[in-house]
């Protein structure tokens, strides 16, 4: 499998951590405050695992799938250290061939959509979503959807900084950003919260939660 983080999964997690002045690890397990113990917890694109290992000590069965061998490397590496209490189940594997409709209590899917196309997106994300069972949640942290004026301005520097740097070092595709709860809601799920994870009053980063029709 080709591996589109072998040169800059290292930092990932403290790349992201020192850009967001800690907002994007805040902002994936945020939305773990809804899961019960012994919930079926998936995360797509799991990379340094923050939420996946977050899950485990809530008492979430959770199964974390990554096609980079480097980013699950780190993964292991971080279960080994930190020793969650539940055993974490790791596939090392393209989403779309993880075939489990309706298995899972909470999919998670934490800046993870804005790698791939425009076309690809909506597919990507319809295939979460067909893996969420009625009544469960769909969860996308990413960066937030520009506004206007000034604010608008930064929200949108802040997002083509990171996808500059991403798509020339992995396979990540270079686009503006995409319409999250639109994608959620396309995925045939309702947007029931959203929080924002602000710097200096400028909403950057927003974690999204979609509830499964039943």
């Amino acid at each position: 499998m080709k591996d589109g983080y072998w040169l800059v999964g290292f930092q990932y997690e403290l790349s992201g951590y020192v850009y967001s002045l800690g907002r994007i690890p805040r902002c994936k397990s945020t939305m773990l405050k809804h899961l019960k113990e012994g919930d079926k917890v998936m995360v797509a694109g799991v990379g340094h695992g923050t939420e996946a290992i977050e899950a485990s000590r809530l008492g979430a069965d959770v199964t974390a799938v990554d096609l980079s061998e480097t980013m699950l490397g780190h993964f292991r590496r971080r279960i080994t250290k930190e020793n969650p209490p539940k055993e974490i189940r790791v596939i090392h594997d393209d989403i779309f061939n993880v075939n489990e409709p309706g298995q899972y209590d909470m999919v998670i899917a934490n800046f993870f959509l804005n790698v791939f196309s425009e076309t690809r997106v909506r597919e990507v994300a319809n295939h979460l979503g067909s893996l969420v069972r009625p009544g469960g949640y769909f969860v996308v942290g990413e960066f937030v959807l520009p506004g206007r004026g000034l604010k608008g301005l930064i929200q949108k520097i802040n997002w083509y900084i990171a996808i500059s740097f991403y798509s020339a070092t992995t396979e990540a595709v270079f686009h503006p950003v995409w319409d999250y709860p639109g994608l959620v809601e396309g995925a045939g799920c309702t947007i029931e919260d959203i929080e924002y994870f602000p710097i200096l009053g400028v909403n950057l980063y927003w974690s999204i939660l979609g509830r499964k029709k039943s």
